[in-house]
């Protein structure tokens, strides 16, 4: 079973903030460092997230200031959980986005969250880590096929 924190790391829109570099490198002193060097910044520079749910929506980014559009759409205007638990899911705000496509999740937002929906929170929390590799490798394995 999800423990509350990995339940609090699922945000809205279905991406697991557990997984993220950004969140990860808070207790990884190794990650922090290699993060800074590739920005060429030091390291106490490096932004750093506590999760969209622990933060209100409010990423620790500055083109962020105002929080996150659709963080607020779904706690705070739909008063859901999840996306897919709104009655106009899929949205426009949860659209995939070409910025960045390959190093920034948020193509996979959708596909997430109706994973949420079909498979629950245990299976997606035992199985995120693997699907974001896999994405952010480029490469999507279709099971029991030489598709990839």
């Amino acid at each position: 079973m999800a423990s509350d924190e990995e339940l609090e790391l699922i945000s809205p829109c279905g991406l697991y903030c557990g997984n993220c570099p950004l969140f990860l490198a808070r207790t990884d002193e190794t990650l922090r460092k290699k993060m800074a060097e590739g920005q060429g910044i030091p390291e106490d520079e490096v932004v750093l997230c506590a999760g969209c749910r622990p933060m209100q929506g409010r990423v620790a980014f500055p083109w962020a200031k105002n929080g996150c559009d659709t963080y607020k759409c779904a706690v705070e205007g739909k008063n859901v959980d999840f996306c897919y638990e709104c009655d106009d899911f899929p949205c426009l705000k949860l659209a995939p986005c070409a910025d960045r496509a390959q190093e920034l999740p948020h193509n996979t937002k959708v596909y997430h969250l109706l994973l949420l929906q079909k498979d629950g929170i245990d299976a997606f929390v035992r199985k995120y880590p693997d699907l974001i590799r896999q994405y952010r490798r480029g490469k999507k394995t279709i099971p029991g096929s030489d598709i990839q």
